[in-house]
């Protein structure tokens, strides 16, 4: 492994303007400009060399590794001509000629959305060219006729400072040159196209052009990529190519400078694939911002507003005719980390979504941008998992399983990029999966003997799976320097589950007060009057806790007894008050739904559940830090109210499924009651409201979680995690069905090696 992270590390080092495959057809145009001492000959001979030598053995030009008929013909068809230009490789130029005659006719049958970008421009543009010098060639196919079509409905919508300058090349008869020139990116480029470029330089002798080719040729030595440099596209897409695979714990410095480069190249219209770029788009846009965000950097979606057209949809660059799956994909991931008071994000959330159950229905998946392993899957996956219900291990399970090491890319031409798509990460991932499965087994058996030691009642445990409880967590948290703060939370969530439930369903609520006295004490011979199922408990907790105080003490280098027993006996409390409230008929019958959720909060148990296992992460808490996370904070108040309403809005919904006449008596689940009796309104509104002011603070949590903050990220995060926990509880107790089926992913995700 320490091999395969070095050699990741080297990349990150290296990685400067990116790393991208030849472009056959790029290299085509560069090796077109006559030399600036004897026009007779090439300017780079080096790439008329690599012409020559790289034509694959079915007589075309393209990238060898996938086959694509668009980006074939354009290829072949931009060598043929450079290679007749300078009346060089005559055997080459046949076998060419004959590999377009024979597949030409092919092209009927290819998918409109896997045509590279451009096409419609370049393909027509060159092969007029072609005529005019006599090669013999179909021309009047209907094929291309279709082609030539579309190229003048494009050319009469798009204006040439947007996308078109990408293709230059392709429209040297309707540009104004003179004009042109002000549109020159920085390093002298058109939108870091060589070919737009080289097709600029020989139109216009603009030494800028000539410039950036010669740093071209010089940089990949005898050949040109289809476009550069795409330091922004490397740098994003490489960082979260390796957050998805579950590596990057190996590599936050290198990310975090990764994404210092970024964030210094935001601009105010969003990012491209390249520094110098004018024409930001909306799939660059859209990773960088989510990275940027998740990693706690101040940006604003507002710019997505750019990327929409006349009709109000999303786009990735204006005029476009449809929009990408991968692009819709990265817009629709950036919706979910939305925060409060940005409708932009809720907008293109809901479009996204749309977009792409769309997709999946009609099996609509094919790519503009990329031909990808398994970009179907990946997408439902994401659409049944989104990111507030999901947990980390389960998702790079899942991500590992589509990964596609040897995925191409889409330009004009089709392209590799070995940082974003390597088998060295692939191979590191798996590795570092299953060494960090290994460990949780180990862990695991601690968890059990723990809980075998505890000796619970069985009528107290029928609900209770520690082993679904510390599977969540080492799912959610999973570096190894968590192993104390995974078990502490899988302890003290176990007890509090058997807490909540013994105070909901106990017969006798003398014994729970007497219960709630020797917590307060902390008095083991008075839990020895208790029945001997609540005095098991109570030892089994007390000496948990009493140990978790010990280690925690050690850890914060203070005594934290005190703190910890102050939770144990407010939540014991808290357990208390809302078991004696439900057997208040009156009461009950007379509170608003504010008063119930305002008392409701108290039952959820926050800082119990999470605060004991903050102190086991590594770092010490202060006084002040936990006051941002503890019951005084509003953090802790805002997860408490969401975490109330998921509870109940689940009990109402599998009210249907459960006992009707014990849920009532138990007098659980009665948010959705208690919102219908004071806005008067019927269960699907009450619901539907309920649900809306879910939504609402889960972005308030995630703000609170993601904002620049001086409270250190793994205490956030912790709190977090234990809302996407009980978030993915939530989601799948809503059916029998998809609870099976989620509680096998956990499992499988947790035991089964990859």
């Amino acid at each position: 492994m320490d091999t395969l992270i070095m050699k990741i590390k080297e990349k990150f080092k290296l990685m400067n303007d990116g790393e991208i495959s030849p472009s056959a057809y790029d290299t085509a145009w560069i090796a077109r400009i006559p030399s600036l001492d004897n026009p007779k000959k090439p300017q780079y001979p080096m790439t008329l060399k690599w012409i020559l030598e790289n034509q694959n053995k079915d007589g075309s030009w393209g990238e060898p590794s996938s086959f694509l008929l668009y980006d074939r013909l354009v290829c072949t068809l931009a060598c043929v001509l450079a290679l007749k230009k300078w009346e060089a490789g005559e055997e080459q130029v046949a076998k060419g000629l004959h590999f377009l005659r024979l597949c030409v006719l092919d092209l009927d049958k290819e998918t409109a959305i896997l045509r590279t970008a451009g096409f419609e421009f370049i393909f027509p543009s060159m092969l007029n060219e072609a005529k005019n010098i006599g090669l013999a060639l179909p021309y009047d196919l209907p094929c291309i006729e279709k082609i030539l079509s579309l190229r003048e409905k494009k050319i009469k919508r798009h204006a040439i400072h947007t996308t078109l300058l990408y293709s230059l090349e392709a429209l040297q008869d309707v540009v104004q040159w003179d004009k042109i020139l002000k549109l020159q990116c920085g390093n002298g480029s058109f939108l870091n196209s060589p070919s737009a470029t080289a097709a600029a330089y020989m139109m216009t002798g603009d030494t800028k052009c000539l410039e950036f080719l010669t740093f071209i040729v010089n940089h990949f030595d005898d050949h040109a990529p289809c476009v550069y440099p795409i330091d922004i596209f490397d740098r994003i897409w490489m960082v979260d190519t390796i957050h998805r695979l579950g590596i990057d714990r190996h590599f936050g410095e290198e990310i975090s400078d990764v994404l210092d480069y970024v964030y210094r190249n935001n601009g105010k219209r969003g990012v491209s694939w390249g520094r110098d770029i004018t024409l930001p788009d909306i799939d660059d846009t859209c990773m960088a911002l989510r990275l940027m965000r998740m990693h706690g950097y101040p940006i604003s979606p507002d710019v997505l507003e750019l990327f929409k057209d006349d009709n109000g949809n999303f786009i990735c660059f204006p005029g476009e005719t449809h929009q990408g799956v991968s692009d819709m994909f990265n817009l629709c991931r950036l919706s979910q980390i939305s925060f409060p008071g940005r409708g932009i994000l809720r907008e293109a959330r809901a479009f996204a979504e749309d977009y792409l159950k769309s997709c999946v229905q009609y099996n609509l998946l094919e790519d503009k941008w990329s031909l990808k392993k398994s970009l179907k899957e990946e997408i439902n996956h994401a659409m049944q998992n989104p990111w507030i219900k999901s947990l980390q291990r389960l998702d790079v399970k899942e991500y590992i399983k589509h990964y596609g090491e040897n995925d191409v890319w889409m330009g004009k031409t089709v392209y590799r990029v070995s940082n974003v798509n390597n088998p060295i990460y692939m191979e590191l991932a798996k590795l570092d999966y299953n060494m960090l499965q290994s460990m949780y087994h180990k862990e695991m058996n601690f968890i059990l003997r723990w809980w075998k030691i505890c000796d619970f009642d069985e009528s107290l445990v029928s609900s209770v799976l520690p082993e679904k409880v510390y599977y969540a967590i080492a799912a959610a948290v999973y570096e190894p320097e968590y192993a104390a703060c995974r078990s502490a939370y899988a302890k003290i969530n176990c007890i509090e589950n058997i807490l909540r439930d013994l105070f909901e369903r106990h017969e006798y609520l003398h014994e729970l007060r007497l219960f709630c006295q020797a917590v307060e004490q902390w008095n083991q011979s008075l839990a020895c009057s208790l029945p001997f199922k609540l005095k098991g408990l109570f030892m089994a907790m007390h000496d948990t806790l009493n140990d978790l105080a010990i280690q925690a003490s050690n850890a914060q280098g203070r005594d934290v007894f005190p703190y910890l027993h102050d939770m144990r006996v407010k939540q014991a409390e808290a357990y208390m008050r809302n078991r004696e409230l439900r057997e208040d008929d009156k009461l009950m019958e007379s509170m608003s739904f504010e008063e119930y959720i305002e008392h409701k909060k108290e039952v959820s148990g926050v800082g119990m559940r999470v605060v004991p296992a903050m102190l086991l992460m590594g770092k010490q808490l202060q006084d002040h830090t936990l006051k941002c996370l503890d019951s005084r904070s509003k953090f802790h108040d805002k997860m408490a109210l969401f975490l109330s309403l998921l509870d109940d809005v689940t009990k109402h919904q599998n009210k249907k499924n459960d006992d009707e006449e014990t849920m009532t008596r138990r007098r659980v689940g009665l948010a959705v009651e208690y919102y219908m009796k004071g806005k008067k309104c019927n269960e699907a509104e009450a619901v539907g409201n309920i649900e809306e002011m879910m939504r609402e603070m889960v972005e308030e949590l995630v703000h609170e979680y993601l904002k620049p903050s001086r409270v250190p990220r793994r205490f956030r995060r912790l709190m977090f995690e234990h809302l996407k926990i009980a978030n993915f509880n939530g989601f799948i107790t809503e059916t029998c069905s998809a609870a099976t089926t989620a509680n096998q992913m956990l499992t499988t995700a947790m035991e089964t090696p990859v």
